[in-house]
Order: C-alpha cells, then sequence, then structure tokens
C-alpha cells in the first residue's frame, strides 16, 4: 500500500491555487453590453419623459416645432406614419404626420403627396428652409447636402441646387428599380439589369453590364459613401450577390455570390458608414461582407429585413427582421461576437443611430439602447 499524503499538503495546494488566481488573475477583456437609456412616447401631448415636450399634428400636414427642444444634435426617425426628430438625451425637436412619403435627412426632410410638383424643405424643427418645383420624388442625402429628383415615370434623375434650379440630370434606357445616394456618388440599378454609377456631377464613371441570369433584372444596389465598392443584387434563375471594388479609374469584380433567394421586390441592403462592411438581406439571415478582406458572416435571422444601423462607427450593427407579429432583433460585433438577441411582437419598427447609439422604435414608443464595452 503506498503512503497516504497529509490533507494538509491538499488543502495548501488548493490554498496556493486560489492566491495564485487572485493576485495574478487572466485578463479576460470587456464584453459588449446593451442596456436601456431612456425611452419617450412619440404621442401628442403624452410622454413618459419629463424633458420631451411633442408637437401636435396641424389639420394642414404641416409639422409643429418644439420651442422648448434645445438638446443639441437632432437625430431623425420614421415610426408608422409619423416621423420627426429627437435629440440625444430624448427630447423630441418635432413630430410630423407623413402625407404620401417623407424624405429625411440630419439637417432637414422633406413630406410629400402623391402627386405633387411643389415641396418644402424644412429643418429638424419644422421651419421652412426651402422650396422647390418639379415633377418627381425628391431624394435627400443623409446629411441632407444634396436634393435629387426621380422622375414620376422612373426613367431618369436630376440634382437641384439651394436655388431649385436644376444643375444636372440624367436619363436611363430602362425603369429604376433601385437607388443608393452616398455623399458624392449615386449608383442607380435598371430594370434591364446594369449598374450606373454618376459622380456628384451627375457624369458617369462606370457602367455594369447586366449578369447572366435568365431575367437580369436589378433589385437592390449600394455604393460605400467613399466610392470603394459598388454592389447589386440582381437575377431570377439565379439571384446572384455582386461586389465590386475600385481599381484605378474603373470598377472590378472581388466577389460574386449565388443566392438562394428568389425576391421580386426591391432587396434591401448597404454599406456602413466607414464604408468597412455591406450588409444584405437575405433568407431568414442576413449576410455580412467585408470586401477588404473578402469575408462573409451569415447572421441568421428569422423574417425578412425590416431596419438596419450601424452604431459607433460601424463597432456594432444592428438589424431587425419581421416574422409575423413578432420582430427578431440582433446586435453584432462585425466579425467579432454577438451583443445581444431578442425577440418581441410589434407592430410599427424603426432602427436608427443616435449619436452612436441605437435608436429603436417600436409601436409609437423610441427607445434608446446604448452598447458598453463592461
Amino acid at each position: 500500500m503506498g503512503k497516504r499524503r497529509p490533507a494538509s499538503i491538499f488543502f495548501t495546494s488548493v490554498l496556493l491555487i486560489v492566491l495564485y488566481f487572485t493576485l495574478f488573475p487572466y485578463p479576460l477583456g470587456k464584453e459588449l453590453v446593451a442596456k436601456p437609456a431612456w425611452a419617450v412616447a412619440v404621442i401628442a401631448g403624452s410622454s413618459n419623459n419629463p424633458q420631451a415636450s411633442p408637437s401636435v399634428q396641424g389639420s394642414s400636414g404641416q409639422e409643429a416645432a418644439v420651442p422648448e427642444a434645445t438638446a443639441p444634435g437632432a437625430f431623425p426617425f420614421g415610426l408608422a406614419d409619423s416621423f420627426g426628430y429627437v435629440g440625444p438625451d430624448g427630447t423630441l425637436l418635432s413630430i410630423g404626420q407623413r402625407l404620401f412619403q417623407v424624405t429625411l435627412s440630419r439637417t432637414g426632410y422633406i413630406n410629400y403627396a402623391r402627386m405633387g410638383t411643389d415641396w418644402i424643405m424644412r429643418d429638424p424643427r419644422g421651419e421652412q428652409i426651402a422650396s422647390f418645383s418639379g415633377n418627381g420624388y425628391p431624394l435627400l442625402s443623409a446629411d441632407g447636402r444634396r436634393v435629387l429628383i426621380v422622375n414620376s415615370d422612373l426613367t431618369g434623375v436630376q440634382e437641384l441646387d439651394k436655388n431649385g434650379d436644376a444643375e444636372w440630370s440624367r436619363d436611363f434606357p430602362a425603369i429604376l428599380t433601385s437607388v443608393s445616394l452616398q455623399d458624392d456618388y449615386l449608383l442607380v440599378g435598371l430594370l434591364d439589369g446594369t449598374l450606373q454609377l454618376l459622380n456628384k456631377h451627375g457624369a458617369p464613371i462606370y457602367q455594369a453590364p447586366p449578369g447572366q441570369s435568365r431575367i437580369p433584372v436589378t433589385y437592390g444596389c449600394a455604393v460605400a459613401p467613399d466610392g470603394s465598392f459598388i454592389a447589386s443584387v440582381s437575377g431570377i434563375d439565379p439571384q446572384v450577390l455582386t461586389v465590386l471594388g475600385r481599381n484605378g479609374s474603373s470598377y472590378e469584380r472581388t466577389l460574386r455570390l449565388r443566392l438562394p433567394t428568389d425576391y421580386r421586390r426591391e432587396v434591401r441592403m448597404g454599406f456602413s458608414p466607414d464604408s468597412r462592411y455591406l450588409f444584405y438581406e437575405g433568407a431568414d439571415a442576413v449576410g455580412l461582407v467585408e470586401p477588404d478582406a473578402g469575408r462573409l458572416l451569415p447572421i441568421t435571422l428569422p423574417g425578412w429585413l425590416a431596419g438596419s444601423a450601424f452604431l459607433g462607427e460601424s463597432r456594432v450593427a444592428a438589424f431587425a427582421a419581421r416574422d409575423g407579429q413578432r420582430v427578431n432583433l440582433r446586435l453584432v460585433s462585425p466579425f467579432l461576437a454577438p451583443v445581444s438577441s431578442e425577440s418581441f411582437p410589434a407592430g410599427d419598427l424603426f432602427l436608427g443611430d443616435i449619436d452612436g447609439q441605437l435608436l429603436l422604435g417600436v409601436d409609437g414608443r423610441l427607445v434608446r439602447v446604448d452598447v458598453e464595452a463592461l
């Protein structure tokens, strides 16, 4: 029989191990955590935020500004038939009722009727800053610096200056099916499957021919803010994701992926503000692409994509899909780790950025969700 070791040796060893990990802990790093910061009801005359004082919608359709609102910064939102601007602290700057459609930017908006030929641009507090005339549908860039008009027959586009005069106009050989406006670039996808990239003066930079699908129609397109990449989802039988990267004065294909989808409608897709990531709507999933690195990440998300947002210089991506009466929300740190996953019943839904954090709109209520490293 072997000699039994004294119990004191065992307990001493355990104590030494505990002391070692106490005095010299292994650095696990910080974890991203999502937590609500505030919530405010987007209903005239009521709010759970004492700082918020919503404007009242008049019968004329004009949005009234909120004189008490003094919060710096204005972030647009659209929720059901309502839209407006909110400050980073939850102060509502203005609320309006959508006529037919509304085009929103950080510095102003245009709320227009279906058959309107005169448009008024207002600032985030609802004050008129410009007026335009034409025939079509207005489109604002994210910063409000550019005002485009898509022809009512969807076969052309023009850009207006601050006086409402046309700076340039361009007609296309087929109907527009998708448009992506980013900084100095405008990418249009056409019914015949071609892509046309225009610069800020309306001059063509690049034209991509139709793909090899049986029916070469463009269902979605996106241009990176810095113009480094353009992408599209196109075709029937098969449906294909194509990503083109800038090479000198032209573009060359960096990715072609046959998709399992068979959409017959516009597909949601877009680049992150820093041009690093591309997302596109898939079948019960969102595809996240890092074109520079050639990486592709599928994010399971049951339902059809209803909202997206990139937060804090793309450190977090937020996606929401509607599956019947429920909404599935995913927050991920691109190509690193999931942050949060929630599923809840909802009617109205909105996702946006507010001061680098998530602005979530659900059933008449806005919620700021802060993603912090803890």
